[in-house]
């Protein structure tokens, strides 16, 4: 398996759900997280100090909007992936968000296992 980390932010307004994404990623020996922030402005801040391969975020930020924000990280940080964290993903309206390829949409209580994935899936083979 690849010795070089995946570079992950997680951007959450709950602690709680931080944490605990946290702690199954740093399980993994190809992952790990370099950044957390509880809203869109400090993430943003993240990203830009940080520079992670990944941003994991949840969709419905009190007092931000996920679809600009995305926008946002996607025309700054071209080799940033946003990975959408949404309730609503089954309906189609997360995949509303992600018009390009650097975002992709994912169920807020889907299994580890395919949260591992969408985090690797279109990076360059190590």
């Amino acid at each position: 398996m690849n010795s070089v980390k995946v570079r992950v932010a997680i951007i959450d307004d709950k602690a709680a759900f931080r944490q605990s994404l946290r702690e199954l990623i740093e399980k993994e020996p190809d992952l790990g997280v370099v950044a957390e922030a509880e809203t869109t402005r400090a993430g943003i801040k993240e990203v830009e100090a940080k520079k992670p391969d990944v941003i994991l975020m949840k969709n419905n930020m009190p007092f931000s909007d996920g679809l600009e924000y995305t926008k946002m990280v996607i025309s700054k940080f071209a080799d940033t992936r946003v990975i959408i964290l949404s309730k609503q993903s089954e309906s189609g309206v997360a995949a509303t968000l992600c018009q390009t390829w650097a975002c992709y949409p994912l169920c807020k209580k889907c299994s580890s296992k395919e949260i591992f994935a969408a985090i690797r899936e279109g990076l360059p083979p190590g």
